[in-house]
């Protein structure tokens, strides 16, 4: 008996067989992790749209603020006769409020992209 492989009836192994049964419970098991998946994967991606979205609102509203600033600053400038300063300072409103443009179409264009 030696080298012999003992077998008893009602001792079968079932490793490396899949019983029909199990694989389709694994199947939809899987199946099920992977839509969890996704709709945490579409959850993060819209999480980061809006902060996306409310960067650029700050963005804008803070280059207004800038602007109007600069504006009174130019204006100080002028009545100091600081002519070049004033002139210097007012392009710099102008081109804030510039950026700030191109800000409102990346804004817009992220809502008609993703319907935000």
């Amino acid at each position: 008996m030696e080298g012999e492989e003992i077998r008893q009836p009602g001792f079968e192994s079932d490793v490396g067989r899949e019983s029909g049964k199990d694989g389709a419970d694994d199947g939809a098991a899987a199946e099920e992790a992977a839509e969890v998946e996704a709709k945490s994967a579409e959850k993060t991606e819209e999480r980061r749209r809006e902060r996306l979205k409310r960067r650029i609102e700050h963005w804008i509203e803070h280059n207004r603020e800038h602007a109007e600033g600069f504006r009174r600053a130019a204006e100080e400038a002028e009545t100091l006769r600081l002519h070049e300063v004033s002139e210097v300072l007012r392009e710099a409103a102008k081109r804030l409020e510039e950026a700030s443009s191109l800000l409102e179409k990346a804004s817009s264009a992220l809502e008609a992209e993703h319907g935000d």
